[in-house]
């Protein structure tokens, strides 16, 4: 086999493993789900603040801060009821 034909058949395997391993972390960080606080945390404070909020808090607060995202989540219901008037 000439070297050009085998050089072809390397650059195509490691092109392709790339791209499968490529793919697969693509869809590995894709289907993983996020939760920073725990799933019973965060029905309470949604029941009590709303989703919105409760979302929007977990995503500014550390990890695992349940405290943090409550008050977050207080905070965000308190200004947004004081700018649409209720």
């Amino acid at each position: 086999m000439p070297v050009s034909q085998q050089l072809e058949s390397i650059i195509n395997f490691a092109m392709s493993a790339f791209m499968i391993t490529g793919v697969a972390v693509v869809m590995s960080r894709a289907l993983e789900e996020h939760h920073s606080i725990p799933w019973e945390d965060k029905v309470r404070l949604a029941e009590k603040y709303g989703k919105w909020a409760v979302n929007r808090a977990e995503a500014f607060c550390p990890e695992k801060d349940v405290a943090c995202v409550e008050r977050e989540a207080k905070r965000l219901m308190e200004v947004y009821r004081y700018r649409r008037g209720i």
